[in-house]
């Protein structure tokens, strides 16, 4: 079992993303499990109390047996909450189906104060059909009558414009102090700075992120950024469910729990994998765990890289296989398909290349083999594009023609690939990470264009919770980037072109634009980051 530390944030910056540097706004806020990350604060792990909290007996076939604690990562024992439709048992309560979270008025926390005066209009309208919410107020009774009595108007100005009965019978407020009834969340309160915890689907408790909108360098927490913490938990179980405890799955392993190299910038770590003789049936996946230990370790959102390293030649290492953003200041995971690229790796021992720029993580990664008999395994793939190349007027002058011999038993032919933009704030268009450029790979004269048109919008990313994006990090996170988020897998692009292709010799081509021109750059910036598109495109045949 591994064990995530994480921090009590300070300071935070608002940022856009670089594989070197960025910038953000000043701003003040405030234990791994097996298959599952959480966020957990040094400063909050509870010393010298119980942590193996009792919980009262109950036929409650999904309530899972101890032991139980009150740090982040264990597993939640059972507790009562007094509230005004009357007792709310746990033990009684809980479901595999449900998540749980607890926002408390904390007045010694900035954060809870100042979150607990925000409206509910687009956390009524948005919040996930299954989760449970929690209002509680660690003051005195005069206190609690008059932050309850604020909560209770707020929360029904958002029901006179959002009609859902069905949030409403979720929402529980306590009906006097914490300290008043008899549970750990006391002590829990008592011996943490945090105003936010979390019981997830697989009953642990979570730390919370940052619940700001970022439209701004204020101290602006949201309510509406709450609800996103209960769409990670349903993305996280749906991946356990999905992959990691799928009885068919077959793990292939890769890192186990190692942080990169201190030394360095770039910094590099090579494993080897052992890989079994694939079945020509069935789907291939990354999956990836990062841990945050301190918040100057990750605090930027870096490009990360999985090269394979060549066959015949084990020092050279340049066949990317997968791609991330790291987070702003958070652990995360991610279960990426790559089935496209089955034909890189051989039976047997295979050494990888895993690297970023800057950052620093504890590092998890496995491959996973989900066997599915609709799901054919490719045969073939060759190299099409690649390399990281600035994005301005001369950009398409660095991609020549190919061509490529297609054989007449090709049932099915794709263009694979990886884009994504970076650069900001040197250039007039903001490009590349928030223009909305236009890549395009032409095949025997034919065009197939792919858009990014997240790139550059308020909330592109914070709309991908439920694709991945961890939410509610230090930074930036909520705007939407070209091909990427922060916190997040970079998806493999698949193209369908067996229609467009012929037995025997066909062309390639390939061009970036914006708005369909050639991008001619206004710069504003000359020592700025400027505008560059990693680029890697593979030709696969089934």
């Amino acid at each position: 079992m591994k064990t995530h530390l994480f921090f009590l944030i300070i300071f935070l910056f608002l940022a856009s993303c670089s594989s070197n540097s960025g910038t953000k706004d000043n701003d003040n806020n405030s234990n791994d499990y097996d298959n599952v990350i959480t966020d957990v604060d040094e400063t909050s792990q509870i010393q010298d109390i119980d942590s193996t909290v009792d919980a009262d007996v109950t036929d409650n076939p999904e309530f899972l047996a101890g032991p139980y604690g009150i740090n982040f990562g264990d597993t939640a024992g059972d507790f009562t909450i007094p509230t005004e439709k009357g007792d709310w048992d746990f033990a009684q309560n809980r479901s595999e189906n449900e998540s749980y979270i607890f926002i408390f008025y904390k007045p010694s926390n900035i954060q809870s104060t100042a979150i607990w005066k925000t409206d509910f209009i687009r956390f009524a309208d948005k919040s996930p059909d299954n989760a449970h919410y929690f209002f509680l107020v660690d003051a005195t009774q005069e206190t609690f009558e008059e932050r309850v009595s604020q909560l209770k108007t707020n929360i029904e100005t958002a029901f006179t414009i959002v009609e859902n009965n069905d949030l409403r019978d979720r929402i529980h407020i306590a009906s006097k102090p914490v300290d008043d009834f008899d549970s750990w969340l006391s002590q829990w309160l008592d011996n943490t700075s945090d105003f936010f915890l979390g019981i997830d689907r697989f009953q642990k408790l979570r730390k919370g992120g940052l619940f700001h909108s970022w439209r701004s360098s204020a101290n602006d927490p949201q309510f509406e950024f709450v609800y996103k913490e209960a769409e990670l938990y349903n993305y996280e179980y749906d991946l356990e469910r999905d992959y990691s405890l799928n009885e068919k799955t077959v793990r292939i392993k890769g890192i186990e729990g190692i942080p990169f190299p201190e030394e360095g910038w770039v910094k590099e770590l090579f494993f080897e994998a052992d890989f079994p003789e694939l079945p020509s049936n069935g789907k291939l996946f990354i999956e990836l765990e990062q841990v945050c230990q301190l918040e100057s370790d990750c605090e930027w959102d870096r490009i990360e890289h999985l090269h394979i390293c060549d066959a015949t030649d084990s020092d050279i290492c340049d066949i990317e296989m997968g791609r991330w953003i790291t987070t702003y200041g958070r652990s995360g995971k991610w279960v990426t398909d790559i089935t496209p690229l089955i034909p890189l790796i051989k039976k047997g021992k295979n050494k990888f290349k895993f690297s970023v720029a800057g950052d620093q993580y504890t590092n998890y990664l496995d491959f996973l083999f989900v066997p599915d008999e609709e799901s054919s395994s490719p045969l073939e793939i060759h190299s099409l594009y690649s390399g990281t190349t600035q994005f301005n007027e001369e950009y398409n002058t660095k991609f020549e023609e190919i061509t490529l011999d297609i054989p007449a038993n090709a049932k099915k032919v794709f263009i694979s690939a990886y884009i994504t933009g970076h650069g900001n704030g040197s250039e007039q268009e903001n490009c590349a990470e928030f223009c909305k450029f236009e890549s395009i790979f032409n095949v025997n004269g034919t065009d197939f264009e792919i858009d990014f048109n997240n790139a550059g919008t308020d909330r592109g990313c914070f709309d991908l919770v439920n694709e991945g994006v961890v939410p509610n990090q230090s930074g930036s996170w909520p705007f939407g980037r070209a091909g990427w988020c922060p916190g997040q897998d970079v998806k493999l692009i698949n193209i369908d072109i067996t229609d467009k292709v012929i037995t025997g010799t066909n062309t390639f081509s390939y061009k970036a634009l914006l708005n369909g021109e050639i991008y001619e750059p206004v710069v504003t910036n000359p020592d700025g980051y400027r505008a560059e598109i990693p680029l890697t495109s593979y030709i696969v045949i089934w």
